[in-house]
């Protein structure tokens, strides 16, 4: 099975690749334009296939010449600068083209990442999201993510669709990565009182996933929430951070307030709030377990180890 990942300069897509070309997996990374060689952050033996700027008049038939999977990661760089036309002309209709090309070609796996942020922004105090419950999108990403799946699987009926909350790991970015310098503040830090409930994924446990989705027929035509195999708190979370990075993971009282005084106001609105998944759907589906628990994914993303 070669596999064609795009948004493979991404931190998912570059886990992807690394992980399928160790592995002994034919690989083929799928970019927007040359990066020079080898592409940043990928190895220097896969193969690369430049498509240039992915929406309804992409051109992939060179790109999908000998594949037989393709895992669709691509989507806007700079979402927050986009307009939401702009962002429905790459998500929504860029992954419907490369959906019928796909169909067209005879190419027997699709995989969509769309996101769990179709479900809503917070899910309701106690309960988890499910997979049987109600989309709500309330941003223009999550309306386009959940465009993007109404759209793939009109073109792909048996393509498979991950919502996977914030995905983390060695080299993450984005609020994850505000929380790591938190972590490394020597100092004890006031923040034992924020109670909430957090789902996330580690990459290690996404890219076990991916390759579950690859080998089954199972999933086919569906859409699942996945996480990893426990929800914790900020304040878990935090001193769970500080301990792999080597400090005491002892909190002082506190709460928000310090979150948002060092990390911004919308980073302490998106990770003080809930934001619980219930996963068992795909690991019933499936038949699968996370095979890193959240201590170790937390020592390997503290550490740097790459997969």
């Amino acid at each position: 099975m070669t596999i064609l990942v795009t948004g493979a300069s991404g931190f998912i897509g570059r886990g992807l690749v690394r992980h399928f070309h160790a592995a002994g997996r034919p690989v083929r990374a799928a970019l927007r334009r040359a990066q020079g060689a080898p592409a940043p952050g990928l190895p220097l033996v896969v193969e690369v296939a430049v498509v240039g700027d992915i929406g309804p008049a992409t051109d992939w038939r060179a790109a999908l010449e000998g594949i037989s999977a393709i895992v669709h990661l691509a989507a806007p760089a700079e979402q927050g600068a986009l307009s939401e036309a702009d962002l429905h002309r790459v998500t929504v209709e860029g992954a419907a083209t490369l959906a019928r090309a796909a169909q067209q070609a005879g190419i027997r796996h699709f995989l969509l990442f769309s996101s769990a942020k179709v479900m809503g922004e917070e899910s309701p105090p106690g309960q988890p999201f499910r997979d049987q419950d109600t989309p709500r999108p309330g941003s223009p990403y999550a309306r386009a993510k959940l465009a993007a799946e109404t759209a793939v699987l009109a073109e792909f009926p048996d393509a498979v669709i991950l919502r996977p909350p914030l995905v983390y790991g060695p080299g993450v970015g984005g609020n994850f990565a505000k929380l790591l310098r938190l972590a490394d503040i020597r100092l004890p830090l006031p923040l034992a009182g924020i109670d909430n409930r957090r789902a996330m994924l580690y990459l290690g446990n996404l890219v076990s996933a991916v390759e579950t989705c690859l080998e089954a027929p199972e999933g086919k035509g569906r859409h699942f929430l996945i996480r990893d195999g426990e929800e914790m708190s900020v304040s878990a979370l935090i001193g769970q951070l500080r301990q792999a990075r080597g400090r005491s993971g002892f909190l002082l009282p506190g709460g928000r307030r310090l979150i948002r005084l060092l990390a911004g106001r919308d980073a302490a609105r998106r990770l003080c709030g809930d934001y619980s998944l219930d996963g068992s759907n795909f690991i019933a589906t499936f038949d699968w377990q996370p095979p890193f628990d959240v201590q170790r994914a937390f020592r390997l993303t503290a550490s740097g180890q790459q997969l």
